[in-house]
């Protein structure tokens, strides 16, 4: 029996009597069989025997049983090495530098390090050895991240590790790193970057160096150079970078913090990232290209491991592409269809395309322009609506709230012509499809924009619905007492499509959501600050809506929580859902 092979016996025990022998093998003997494929393999290769004799797999076992199992250590951590994604690329006595895949956690690189030594035919396995037939872990020097694609260096022993780690502090080891960064990242703004961060900052940086155990200097040991740059229908565009960072043992966190601070973070969900559309799930879009470092065994060598850029990065490259493309046409039908004349732009090369990353805003932009504001006119349930940059663009998610409001005013019409108010009508396109639908019906628009109040009788005259419809100056927080407001009343059916954007929000969506009036997207209280003051207002006059009257609301993802609270003392009747399948429209019915 050679040195990679391993025996072990134990005694079963009271408390396993009566259970298979596959089950007490698995549970028993885990710190041989690494894997459940291994013991299986084992129990059918009759390595596994039960009072000297092989049995099956099902045998029930009783108190005092004596299991006895043969295990080769040789092919138990070539099966576990198998199941993990980690290549050796650099090895030395006492040191190794391995390539682990995203989802490979920092326990398990610290243990295929010596694995992957002992399968090689090295000398003495540089270190690498068993204690009572398990594989010593080695010792991983800079960070270790789930999600990320990383060059660790791993070192045999605590000296080998605090040795490398005094490189690292000293500027001799360097990462480079190749990451995906939303915006057109210009090299001018990375070369003049002189390292400081701005002064109110400066007290908050210094903690978070101090903290992740950094020089206060750590942006003087970056340097980045922009690799290639391609169009994206999210951001604009995307700029691929290469890195290199020094002085960190945790230089992804430093690159991220880096290109963040520079106003282009790293496409990512991490801190010091900002979310891809289509890419939710990554961690950070970038992976470690190279390691550089002295050696440790030999005097005046350097080591040097490089590796390709993932292919998986590269293909969300060419992804952004498509998408950009297809949003080109989009684009240029949207600008065809609605009739744009012969001097409308036709769409190309130079021309850069976005589209928001949240239904808050689903807006194609031509240029610096949305494609709406390019025709003029924008089709919203079946109709075409005139719209300017004075009034919110129509979304298909807002179509919910004409289906809903035309739902429930069936279920609870009494009189013979229904009668809509709608709060922050803009270009009037929710009130006039409503009145479309529903020919007994007549409405009232209320806007505190008069410009926009202006398209929105334009838009009324468009379809004919003069006479059906008025356009009238009024606030969320006065409408149930403004007596040009209440005289048209009361009302069956209110709808509404409030801000509800929070400032926070509206910041990060500033590519998207910057080209339209921020008075009907953006509100205070984290974005709920238009449902409270329409829910006071009605509880200062309730009779501006009939008995048995009720409230259409417009909410964004995850919203509905906070508007139920605020509307607490009204009945729900009804909660629709998107073409996405997102909660979009809530109704609450008048107490």
């Amino acid at each position: 029996m050679d040195a990679m092979t391993l025996v072990r016996e134990r005694i079963v025990s009271a408390d396993y009597a009566g259970s298979k022998l596959r089950n007490y093998i698995v549970h028993e003997f885990r710190d041989v069989f690494m894997i459940r494929a291994d013991a299986i393999t084992a129990m059918r290769q009759k390595r596994v025997l039960v009072n000297g004799q092989g049995v099956l797999d099902s045998h029930q076992l009783a108190d005092g049983d004596c299991v006895r199992v043969e295990v080769n250590l040789a092919h138990a951590i070539q099966s576990r090495l198998h199941s993990l994604e980690v290549e050796l690329k650099y090895s030395e006595p006492g040191l190794a530098i391995l390539l682990k895949a995203p989802g490979v956690v920092w326990p398990d690189v610290e243990w295929a390090a010596p694995a992957l030594l002992m399968l090689a035919d090295l000398p003495d396995n540089h270190g690498a050895r068993l204690d009572d037939g398990r594989v010593v872990p080695w010792f991983s020097v800079n960070e270790v991240e789930k999600g990320v694609r990383s060059l660790v260096i791993v070192a045999a022993t605590e000296e080998r590790r605090d040795e490398v780690a005094r490189n690292i502090a000293n500027g001799l080891v360097r990462f480079g790193i190749y990451a995906l960064c939303h915006g057109n990242v210009p090299q001018s703004s990375i070369d003049g970057f002189d390292g400081n961060v701005d002064i109110p900052e400066t007290e908050v940086f210094e903690k978070w160096c101090l903290y992740n155990h950094l020089p206060v200097a750590i942006f003087s040991h970056v340097s980045v150079k922009v690799d290639s740059v391609v169009k994206s229908p999210s951001s604009g565009h995307i700029s691929a970078v290469r890195a290199l960072v020094s002085r960190a043992a945790s230089p992804n966190l430093v690159l991220r913090r880096f290109m963040f601070t520079l106003g282009y973070p790293i496409a990512g969900s991490q801190n010091y990232t900002r979310l891809l559309p289509n890419h939710k799930d990554k961690g950070a879009l970038l992976a470690y290209l190279s390691v550089e470092m002295p050696s440790l065994a030999y005097a005046g060598q350097q080591i040097s491991v490089a590796v390709d850029v993932p292919p998986k990065l590269l293909a969300v490259c060419e992804r952004e592409v498509r998408f950009y493309d297809k949003r080109m046409l989009r684009a240029q039908s949207e600008i065809d269809e609605l009739g744009s004349n012969s001097d409308s732009p036709r769409l190309g090369s130079d021309v850069s395309l976005s589209v928001s990353d949240t239904s808050a805003s689903d807006v194609t932009l031509v240029g610096d322009k949305p494609a709406a504001y390019v025709t003029g006119f924008k089709q919203f349930c079946g109709h075409k609506f005139r719209v300017t940059p004075d009034t919110l663009i129509p979304r298909p998610s807002t179509e919910t709230l004409v289906e809903a409001a035309a739902r429930v005013l069936a279920n609870i019409g009494t009189r013979s012509i229904s009668r809509v108010l709608d709060l922050g009508t803009g270009s009037g396109c929710v009130l006039l499809s409503l009145l479309l639908a529903i020919p007994n019906a007549r409405g009232v628009g209320v806007d505190i924009s008069e410009p926009a109040l202006v398209v929105a009788r334009s838009n009324s005259q468009l379809h004919g619905l003069e006479d059906r419809s008025a356009m009238l100056y009024g606030s969320f927080e006065g409408f149930t007492t403004d007596a040009s407001i209440v005289a048209k009343g009361p009302f069956d059916f209110i709808t509404c499509n409030p801000p509800y954007i929070s400032a926070g929000k509206a910041a990060r969506m500033q590519n998207t959501v910057g080209h339209e009036p921020s008075l009907a997207l953006v509100a205070g209280d984290g974005g709920y600050q238009a449902y409270r003051a329409i829910h006071a207002s009605l509880a200062v006059n309730p009779n501006v809506l009939t008995q048995g009257g009720c409230i259409g609301f417009e909410i964004g993802k995850g919203m509905e929580r906070g508007v139920r609270r605020i509307f607490e003392d009204w009945k729900e009747v009804g909660a629709f859902k998107d073409g996405q399948e997102f909660l979009r429209v809530i109704v609450f019915q008048r107490p």
